[in-house]
């Protein structure tokens, strides 16, 4: 009787053991499935993204194409290059021309863009963007999928970039560090200014203060050949933005006679109405306003803040249509160190719908500037030279037109 129970609980024990491993090996078949669907799923998000963010740069690439050239051509051919500069699970993404359409793009009263396919003048590029057997990029294969009889992922997106009515408020910084040259060493002035002061009672700083900066290699004298070729890259485009310009510092008083005072912002070209708008009279009054600050004494702080919000209530002021794209472009050379923090400023323009491009000169990574521009949807630019400070204005100029609507 012993030795039967004792054969019988073996058996039992056996069976229970037997039992546990096809238990174990079902979890561990359902762990594996879990964890290949799991990178599997992952990996269709990464493809999703990259060909979210191809796309988009396709649709902007035609629209800046179509904007500039006016060439419908020229606008298929620039989508479907840009297209294939990003690249979507591992290699270039490409599109057919017949993935591209030209139409029109309106903003509807409740704020929503609408695209009409072939509808002429033509302003915006559609995108149809596909990865599956029959489309220029083929489906993907995923890790795992072929183990559950799935040969590759296909998915597809859309994309609309189209020209928009802008609103470009200039905000350019005129402190004292505008007179210093392109060292990036603080006081150290361009020799040979022929508008210096014979002042010189209280040193050489004082003396280069209480002048106007050299029409050449001031920083202030490179900063307007850079807006000269803003308004040049701008005069190319079909409808150049009706803009205005802000100069700013902070508040100061010339201390010798005749004691000028200086506002911290000054609008000294306010936005332009609609009626009557021409792009050439703007520029040319412009031009002459720049020149005219080159010829006064540059002196205070940078209080970015009154920079900002003169140029936002020019911007919602009464020449602003309110279906209008609204941007500013700030630069400076300095750090922020007058006035109260500009960030709170930009939050003030965001909620009014502004976008806010900072870009900044001889100077490293600000902290500030690239808050701005990411609390208001703008672009930051860090330039070192006259060089790249005039790629960022050229580059400004051509995407302002270029608003993504889908």
């Amino acid at each position: 009787m012993r030795i039967s129970r004792r054969v019988e609980g073996a058996r039992d024990t056996a069976e229970r053991s037997g039992a546990a491993h096809i238990l174990i090996a079902v979890m561990l078949f359902s762990f594996l499935v879990t964890a290949a669907m799991t990178i599997d799923f992952a990996y269709m998000q990464l493809i999703r993204t990259e060909l979210r963010t191809a796309t988009d740069a396709a649709a902007r690439a035609g629209a800046e194409a179509l904007n500039r050239t006016q060439d419908p051509a020229a606008a298929i051919q620039a989508a479907v290059d840009y297209a294939a500069l990003n690249n979507v699970a591992g290699r270039p993404f490409r599109i057919a021309a017949t993935d591209v359409e030209l139409g029109r793009v309106a903003r509807q009263p409740n704020g929503r863009w609408s695209f009409e396919a072939g509808e002429s003048p033509f302003n915006s590029v559609r995108i149809n963007a596909n990865i599956n057997d029959a489309a220029t990029t083929k489906s993907i294969p995923t890790f795992f999928g072929p183990a559950f009889g799935h040969a590759g992922f296909s998915t597809h997106t859309q994309a609309v970039a189209g020209q928009q009515e802008v609103e470009v408020m200039l905000c350019l910084d005129r402190s004292g560090s505008m007179l210093f040259d392109m060292s990036g060493i603080d006081y150290s002035y361009p020799t040979g200014n022929g508008l210096l002061s014979n002042f010189t009672a209280w040193g050489t700083i004082w003396q280069y203060h209480l002048s106007p900066p050299h029409p050449v290699f001031s920083r202030w004298a490179v900063l307007r050949r850079a807006v000269d070729v803003f308004f040049d890259e701008a005069s190319d485009q079909s409808t150049p933005p009706r803009t205005g310009l802000v100069t700013w510092g902070s508040d100061y008083q010339m201390p010798i006679s005749p004691y000028t005072w200086y506002y911290a912002s000054e609008t000294d070209y306010p936005l332009p109405a609609k009626a009557g708008f021409d792009w050439k009279d703007s520029v040319r009054d412009m031009k002459q306003d720049l020149k005219h600050r080159q010829l006064l004494p540059m002196m205070g702080g940078t209080n970015m803040e009154a920079g900002i919000r003169a140029a936002t209530s020019s911007l919602t002021g009464g020449n602003s249509r309110p279906l209008s794209n609204k941007v500013i472009i700030l630069l400076t050379d300095g750090q922020w160190n007058a006035g109260n923090d500009p960030i709170f400023a930009a939050q003030a323009a965001a909620s009014q719908n502004i976008t806010i491009h900072t870009v900044s000169m001889l100077t490293t990574d600000q902290p500030i500037l690239r808050d701005i521009a990411n609390a208001t949807g703008g672009k930051y630019y860090v330039t070192q030279n006259e060089a790249e400070l005039s790629a960022a204005f050229r580059e400004l100029a051509r995407t302002l037109p270029v608003v993504m609507t889908e």
